[in-house]
């Protein structure tokens, strides 16, 4: 189980960058559902994955000292799902922001883009087959 979700959190990763580049070029209602849509489905196969990872598991076991311990087990507890969530809530102000045809469509787009661009753990494998 844990396998399956890890693939697919990774293989969704890529579509979320696609579209979060589609809604950053036409700031629109279609592509910035798409992306704050897509995003929406990452967090929710990330937090299943959570709760299937024997990682996050024994980290959260051992909260206290994972927080104060720099390395890949604080970065999946503190930094890794807090830009997710920070950042599918500017994707969906965005979304808001692009039906009403407000030109702050496309910031909000961007910055939630940067976040997520900040938030990807790029030392683990970029596609895992």
């Amino acid at each position: 189980m844990h396998e399956a979700l890890l693939f697919l959190h990774n293989l969704v990763r890529w579509l979320v960058l696609a579209f979060g580049l589609w809604a950053l070029v036409r700031p629109e209602p279609r592509p910035g559902a798409f992306f704050a849509h897509a995003l929406t489905l990452q967090v929710v196969l990330g937090v299943l994955l959570a709760f299937a990872s024997p990682l996050f598991q024994g980290a959260l076991a051992a909260l206290e000292a994972t927080l104060q311990t720099p390395g890949e087990a604080r970065y999946f507890v503190a930094e890794h799902w807090v830009g997710g969530l920070v950042a599918l809530g500017l994707a969906h102000a965005g979304l808001g922001q692009a039906r009403k045809g407000k030109s702050r469509a496309r910031l909000l787009f961007a910055l939630a883009l940067l976040l997520l661009l900040l938030s990807i753990p790029w030392f683990r494998p970029l596609l895992r087959l």
